[in-house]
């Protein structure tokens, strides 16, 4: 039987998947991602490289279309959290510099993460001494980066086992740090903590370079330090948020003026005429006060549009702010659009982003729900087709 060609994708003014069939879905505008890119770059001394944190599908944006855009770039390092997040990334055909940001327990790991061309974190002797196992069982000099936690708390060498940890991997022939790193706490709230960071971290960077002769890649600063904290660039930044447009802390634009790279929509897909008292969802949570119309979304909790968000937040529709009504479930949203003139079944509906004047931004619905813009992202769940346009 002759094999028949896969269908075609959707005619539609951005490429969607071939199989896209429920009207919800992330768009990711590459160009603002090179916007955000540029402008990082020029607020940088010349010679200071970047490494674009793509961990977390990159913060819910899609890590390998994102990943392929900042190697299109000239980046020659991104940073994941995981060994699966880095395969992911060779899989897909990635060449650059991975580096897991990640602690690699059990250390028998260290075999995948060398089989896959990706560069390990170390922190321990013990963990020095199985990738030097490792080195001499194959044959081969390997390359990693050494954390040092200055105050982060989470994993990293304290700085008084780091300066007996470099005199040994000075020593080493059979494993190269070819960069060290540390991770702050509060760059975003509390510039007397982060500073003793920074003192803490050059001061080993120095011992480093100068006492011992070492040559590697020095890395300290977040999107938060980046932005406020020049002393923190070093060698390399590790930009994640502000890539993607998000603010690391309140008025950051005051420094960086970036652009959102994600907006979030979908369509109506079903609407109704009801009479004043009729209620909405589960738990009747909501009652109309009057004749209304009420659209339904199909979008829920299952794709990251959080319940905290039942009644208190908005969409876009038709250019106008819209309040979602009743409790939000786990596959669709009721709003009320009844201020929307002419509103139509198949209209469409913004969740983040803009349309026409009206704006929703991320950190709104993070204000709603008590959190941080990075958790609304990076919760977009994976059923949610990603689109690049």
């Amino acid at each position: 039987m002759k094999k028949q060609p896969p269908p075609a994708a959707s005619s539609a003014t951005c490429k969607r998947p071939k199989v896209f069939f429920r009207p919800t879905w992330v768009e990711i505008d590459k160009s603002d991602f090179h916007f955000n890119l540029k402008k990082i770059k020029e607020y940088l001394a010349k010679d200071t490289k970047v490494m674009a944190v793509v961990k977390a599908n990159a913060y819910g944006h899609s890590g390998i279309a994102l990943a392929k855009e900042a190697q299109s770039a000239g980046l020659q390092w991104l940073a994941v959290s995981s060994i699966e997040e880095g395969i992911q990334l060779r899989e897909a055909g990635i060449k650059a510099n991975i580096l897991i940001l990640g602690n690699i327990f059990p250390f028998e790991n260290f075999q995948v993460v060398i089989a896959h061309s990706l560069t390990p974190t170390i922190s321990t002797i013990t963990g020095l001494m199985a990738l030097e196992e490792l080195a001499v069982k194959i044959n081969k000099r390997i390359n990693f980066h050494l954390q040092v936690d200055t105050g982060m708390g989470r994993i990293g060498a304290l700085p008084e086992a780091a300066y007996p940890l470099l005199q040994k991997i000075a020593q080493s022939s059979e494993v190269r740090m070819t960069g060290m790193y540390t991770h702050f706490a509060v760059a975003d709230t509390d510039p007397v903590f982060t500073k003793m960071q920074i003192d803490t971290f050059t001061k080993i960077v120095k011992f480093a370079k100068v006492n011992l002769g070492l040559r590697f890649i020095a890395h300290s600063a977040n999107s938060a330090a980046l932005f406020k904290y020049k002393r923190s660039h070093l060698d390399m930044v590790r930009p994640g948020i502000s890539l993607y447009g998000l603010s690391p802390f309140k008025h950051s634009d005051r420094f960086l003026k970036l652009k959102p790279v994600l907006s979030w929509k979908t369509k109506i897909t079903f609407l109704k005429k009801v009479p004043a008292g009729f209620s909405v969802s589960y738990g009747r949570t909501f009652v109309t006060s009057k004749t209304s119309i009420i659209a339904t979304l199909p979008v829920g909790y299952a794709d990251g549009l959080n319940r905290l968000l039942s009644n208190r937040g908005d969409v876009l529709v038709g250019g106008k702010r819209c309040p979602i009504v009743g409790r939000i479930t786990m596959d669709m949203t009721m709003v009320d659009v009844s201020d929307v003139k002419g509103v139509s079944l198949g209209d469409e509906v913004v969740i983040i982003g803009t349309q026409r004047s009206e704006q929703i931004k991320t950190d709104e619905l993070a204000k709603l729900q008590d959190t941080i813009n990075y958790e609304v992202t990076c919760a977009i769940s994976s059923r949610v087709p990603r689109i690049v346009v």
